[in-house]
């Protein structure tokens, strides 16, 4: 089915306001929380993916990945991206929030299927606390992008590799009343998250995004 150009916003604007002022510290993911069965890919990258992520300097972007019950097949995590410098009286902005289901395939990938929330100012105040996520249930889901927009990852190395194909991800955006194609490139390791986002007409035209070749980085971090 087709998607308003408007599912992609939470790529590039601001939807939500709300508190979330964490204290944070770099930190690596020890070795300890990562020992999953190498049969299961999903869960390798589920508890991976799990976490507090931050730029360096005033961590202007803070991202929130909490693990879910299940609602499916597969691994589910609730995924909020926070926006906003951390001195005392700014408010960090929810423009970011998702759930995301992790799903092995036959030649040994794993599919990350994007749901979006039906109301996701309820959610809003996940990340100082956790527990709204408790009752969270598969009805509170909507579909987010058309069949082709799955984000694909494969473990390379000690790097966790995710792309969707922008040859295989197309959306009708009403504002340029045309079909574009939407790619992104995201790199997993124990300390850190790159991650490029990029929107292209159908000729191959960047028409928003990372410049190509640059990733955003932002670092594992802890609260105290």
């Amino acid at each position: 089915m087709n998607r308003d150009i408007s599912v992609l916003a939470a790529l590039i604007c601001s939807q939500l306001a709300v508190g979330c002022t964490p204290t944070a510290d770099i930190v690596a993911i020890t070795d300890a929380q990562n020992t999953q069965s190498s049969d299961n890919q999903a869960e390798r990258l589920a508890a991976m993916m799990a976490g507090r992520f931050a730029e360096q300097g005033d961590k202007a972007i803070f991202d929130f990945r909490s693990r879910l019950s299940s609602m499916g097949e597969g691994q589910w995590l609730y995924y909020q991206r926070d926006h906003g410098k951390r001195e005392a009286g700014d408010t960090r902005k929810a423009y970011r929030q998702r759930v995301l289901q992790l799903v092995n395939r036959p030649d040994g990938v794993v599919a990350r299927i994007t749901w979006s929330l039906q109301e996701p100012e309820g959610y809003a105040a996940a990340p100082n606390n956790p527990a709204l996520l408790a009752a969270l249930s598969r009805d509170a889901l909507l579909p987010t992008l058309e069949p082709g927009c799955e984000q694909i990852w494969a473990l390379e190395g000690v790097t966790w590799r995710g792309r969707v194909d922008p040859a295989k991800c197309t959306i009708f955006s009403k504002r340029r009343n045309q079909r574009i194609a939407i790619g992104s490139e995201t790199r997993l390791t124990k300390s850190a998250l790159q991650e490029a986002e990029r929107g292209f007409d159908l000729d191959g035209k960047q028409l928003w995004g990372t410049a190509p070749g640059a990733f955003s980085t932002m670092q594992r971090v802890k609260v105290e």
